[in-house]
């Protein structure tokens, strides 16, 4: 991955240019209660830094609109549905509450507390996503923002090497992007030196229950673009600006006057 970057989009300090945005960052948090400093939980702790979202929020800190999370999703997940029965990762104990380890290892999750509570703060982050849609209208576009590691783990469904340096995810129902945006967005990334895959290797977007016409767009970066050892390298700051070019593509176009007759 040889990233270079293009100035192609003036970009202003204005906040105004992304209201219309709707950021999800569900896996940035680490938190895990009632498990620091005891060597039991170094496993889990382990595996909750892997699968984390790491400096993500900081990759788009340009974007104003941000819902997230400061809980491990070892302990809530706030990407997986919340009924099983529609969870594929339910079956390998990664539903939204999750009981393995990457490895498969069974967890006890009673050291967290009640998970009554935890499915209570599931379903209010997802009231506040489906409020701050609703709150900017038609026309609002939601990004649903991740990581993802270079090699696949022991839990991954998409098992195959070479993973690309960004993914794009969308849903095949009328939330999709539309194919020029697609089209242009992939065409930004190569040009900035980033391989780029639609819908591997995750696939979907984030949706929620509502009458607004949205669009969704998930944006996977892979780690060894901004991450050596948990440690952000020099890349992180340019791959900022090549995110912010990317989602000032998706700025809405502006209405057209009608014409008014003299």
């Amino acid at each position: 991955m040889v990233m270079r970057i293009l100035y192609g989009v003036a970009l202003s300090g204005n906040m105004n240019q992304f209201e219309h945005i709707v950021a999800w960052l569900p896996h940035i948090g680490l938190y895990l209660p009632n498990v620091d400093n005891r060597p039991e939980f170094d496993t889990l702790r382990r595996d909750s830094l892997t699968l984390a979202d790491e400096q993500v929020d900081r990759l788009y800190s340009f974007l104003p609109n941000k819902i997230t999370s400061d809980y491990s999703r070892f302990m809530v997940d706030l990407e997986r549905y919340l009924d099983n029965s529609k969870e594929p990762m339910a079956t390998r104990g990664m539903g939204y509450l999750y009981n393995r380890l990457i490895d498969g290892t069974l967890f006890d999750r009673v050291v967290f507390g009640d998970d009554k509570y935890f499915t209570l703060y599931y379903k209010h982050k997802h009231a506040q996503l489906k409020q701050a849609i609703e709150h900017i209208g038609n026309g609002a576009i939601l990004l649903d923002l991740h990581s993802f590691n270079p090699v696949p783990l022991a839990c991954d469904m998409d098992k195959r090497p070479n993973r690309p340096d960004i993914c794009l995810g969308f849903n095949e129902d009328e939330t999709k992007p539309d194919e020029s945006i697609l089209q242009e967005l992939q065409e930004h990334f190569e040009d900035n030196g980033l391989k780029v895959a639609f819908n591997t290797p995750f696939s979907g977007a984030m949706t929620t229950n509502t009458q607004t016409k949205y669009k969704s767009l998930m944006i996977e970066v892979n780690k060894k673009c901004y991450l050596e050892n948990h440690v952000p390298t020099k890349n992180m700051y340019r791959l900022s600006y090549v995110l912010k070019e990317a989602i000032l593509l998706l700025r809405p176009q502006p209405k057209k006057r009608a014409f008014e007759w003299m």
